[in-house]
C-alpha cells in the first residue's frame, strides 16, 4: 500500500508540473501550487529518508515522460514540434 501511494503521490505531482510548464496564462500558477501542496501532503505522510528521495526522483522522471508524451501528441496533432514557453 505505501508502494501505491507513492507512486500515486508522483504522478499527481507530474502532471501537475506537466500541466504548468505547457499552459501560457495565467492559470499555470494554479497547477504550480496544486504541486506543492500533494508536495507538502507527501512529506507530512512519509517520513522515511527512503520513501522521499524516491518520490522526488520518480516524480522527475515521470514529469519529462509525460513531456515527452505530450510533444508526441502535439506533433501528431499539427505536425509542428512544440516549444514550451516561447
Amino acid at each position: 500500500m505505501r508502494t501505491l501511494g507513492i507512486i500515486a503521490f508522483s504522478v499527481a505531482c507530474a502532471l501537475l508540473l506537466t500541466l504548468f510548464s505547457h499552459i501560457q496564462d495565467m492559470m499555470k500558477y494554479i497547477f504550480s501550487l496544486g504541486a506543492l501542496y500533494a508536495g507538502i501532503q507527501f512529506f507530512r505522510r512519509y517520513d522515511t529518508k527512503g520513501a522521499r528521495i524516491v518520490f522526488v526522483i520518480l516524480s522527475i522522471v515521470l514529469y519529462f515522460v509525460f513531456t515527452l508524451i505530450y510533444a508526441f501528441y502535439m506533433f501528431a496533432k499539427t505536425g509542428e514540434i512544440p516549444n514550451a514557453g516561447m
